[in-house]
């Protein structure tokens, strides 16, 4: 893998970089390339629905954002991945033209090869499909040279949207045609997963998720010894003077 390869992440929520894509995360930054992942919403209001009832109500917002952000830290060491988090309120997410350019200004200077998101359409989390929109709508607005224009701007990013919620095709529209192979870096996921104790129901999910999709992989490419895979379906498609 070339340490010229950028892989940026745009995550709705604490834990949405690490259960969907920590296994290639992982591997981008164990080949040497550059990784960075901006977390729209610690999750403090919906995302964190256990460590409410636990508490019965009896704790603020602001003190729920400071445990799943210092989740997200624990958890990125464990990756090694470099993070950000613009700290806005979850259920709804709601993304103004402040925000907007904020994010397109991130494109610009971080400049990544590769770009991860949601899918478009997320009905069993809105915030998801608010996420994966605006990270499409401002990949775009950084090819234009009237946006921002005392950077560069951006040749079309080769972007993947990630799992949603439910493997729900036929809700989802999600049709992942890109399956990354993640077994020998699984144990860094799932380390990293469990910093999520609010919501400590991850790491038996995309376990189970990991392996159903290491099945889909190994049936299609004959490799069985594909034990865990990460899914994507790409939104760019492929242009190139042979097949990828």
């Amino acid at each position: 893998m070339s340490s010229q390869q950028r892989i940026l992440v745009i995550a709705a929520h604490a834990a949405d970089f690490c259960i969907r894509a920590g296994g290639v995360i992982a591997r981008y930054v164990q080949g040497g390339a550059k990784a960075r992942v901006i977390v729209l919403s610690p999750g403090a209001r919906g995302e964190s629905n256990e460590l409410w009832a636990q508490k019965k109500g009896q704790i603020t917002e602001e003190a729920v954002a400071e445990i799943r952000l210092a989740e997200v830290d624990a958890a990125s060491k464990i990756v090694g991945v470099e993070w950000v988090c613009y700290g806005l309120p979850d259920q709804p997410l709601q993304i103004d033209r402040a925000i907007m350019q904020k994010l397109m200004e991130e494109i610009r200077t971080f400049r990544p090869t590769v770009l991860l998101t949601h899918p478009l359409n997320e009905p069993y989390n809105w915030d998801h499909g608010t996420a994966g929109r605006a990270a499409i709508e401002v990949a775009y607005y950084s090819q234009l040279a009237g946006v921002h224009p005392s950077t560069a701007v951006m040749t079309p990013i080769q972007t993947f949207f990630f799992e949603p919620t439910q493997p729900m095709a036929e809700a989802t529209g999600f049709n992942p045609d890109t399956f990354i192979d993640i077994t020998d870096v699984m144990d860094i996921k799932m380390k990293a997963t469990a910093e999520f104790k609010v919501q400590p129901y991850h790491v038996e999910r995309y376990r189970e998720r990991a392996v159903a999709r290491a099945k889909q992989a190994a049936y299609v490419t004959g490799d069985k010894s594909i034990q865990y895979a990460e899914a994507y379906e790409r939104y760019i498609p492929w242009v190139g003077k042979l097949f990828p």
